[in-house]
């Protein structure tokens, strides 16, 4: 416990489970998460690299799903003027 990652949502260490030897780490934005924390920031969807657009699309520093980081560049380019 005491030199196991920690998860960036939970604090909680990335640890084995009992009885196993080994476990998953989901490593972005140089932050660890646990497979189960690591969702999008706006909506809660649970993030995967399998899967057509449940993938991470991480913007100024957020971890977004598909549609959450396509709604806030819309809406960041709606804000921009273009003088």
């Amino acid at each position: 416990r005491k030199f196991a990652p920690r998860c960036s949502v939970c604090g909680g260490a990335i640890m084995p489970e009992p009885g196993q030897e080994e476990t998953v780490r989901i490593v972005a934005l140089d932050r660890s998460f646990h497979i189960g924390c690591y969702k999008c920031e706006e909506c809660g969807l649970l993030l995967s690299s399998e899967g057509e657009c449940q993938g991470c699309y991480p913007l100024d520093g957020h971890i977004l799903c598909k549609a959450c980081s396509a709604w806030r560049i819309q809406e960041l380019s709606a804000t921009v003027t273009t003088d």
